[in-house]
């Protein structure tokens, strides 16, 4: 029996990653906003559920007692909230996101990233909500720890190390990687769901200002996660704002 939860922190790679899984170890799939929207007894013995939801005492026991291990995603904070501000205009149920939990993302439809409106929304409650996800899986015992731009970068060498942790042989680990890239993915999803993926990006659409203001907010969640927030100080509103322009 394989049962595998991705527990993390919204657009940080939870479906592609779950895409992945399913593919190279023939599991069934499931994507749900929260832990009752399952029938956990009628599960499949070989699946992997997708829910960003928090480590509660209640929602551990739940994976523990259906035979669950956790599967947890970390991302640069910074580039999870800028694919939260492409992706939420596109899609409504950002707002299932936690039960709704902090707010919503209606706030930052169509603004930019040097907007006062993202940066107050980056810095709010809701984020600080959103964020804490995989923060507050990373340090579970027995969690199987991937990073995002692990993934992006060496793709191969990352799913040979998650493969070598579970203890089980992938089906075509190369012919997997090769159909579910994210280029491949971007057609199939309406909503947008599949962007940019690229590692940094916020490096060139947060100036310095708006950066370090955000990476004060959740410094937290940068040190458990171990990430820096390095912006590059020559960066102006007026180039991010023309990238955001093209990319968008």
């Amino acid at each position: 029996m394989t049962r595998l939860a991705i527990v993390s922190t919204p657009r940080s790679g939870n479906t592609w990653f779950r895409y992945i899984l399913a593919r190279l170890y023939q599991l069934d799939q499931f994507a749900v906003h929260t832990p009752n929207a399952l029938d956990w007894p009628a599960l499949p013995e070989n699946c992997v559920v997708q829910i960003h939801w928090h480590n509660t005492v209640e929602f551990r026991c739940q994976l523990r007692e259906h035979g669950f291990r956790v599967a947890v995603i970390a991302r640069h904070p910074l580039d999870v909230l800028i694919s939260i501000l492409h992706f939420a205009p596109h899609e409504p149920q950002t707002a299932c996101w936690l039960n709704g939990e902090g707010g919503n993302e209606e706030s930052i439809y169509h603004k930019l990233p040097v907007d006062p409106a993202f940066v107050s929304y980056a810095i709010s409650a809701r984020v600080r909500a959103l964020l804490s996800v995989s923060s507050e899986w990373w340090g579970v015992q027995d969690a199987l720890r991937v990073r995002y731009e692990d993934l992006v970068r060496a793709p191969l060498e990352t799913l040979n190390a998650v493969g070598s942790e579970l203890g089980l042989t992938a089906v075509s680990l190369s012919d997997a990687i090769d159909t579910l890239t994210l280029e491949r993915l971007k057609p199939t999803a309406p909503n947008q769901h599949f962007w940019q993926g690229q590692p940094g990006l916020w490096r060139s659409l947060l100036p310095l200002e708006e950066a370090r203001q955000i990476e004060a907010a959740h410094a937290d969640v940068f040190s458990r996660l171990g990430y820096l927030c390095e912006p590059d100080p020559g960066l102006t509103r007026e180039q991010s704002a023309s990238l955001w322009s093209a990319l968008a």
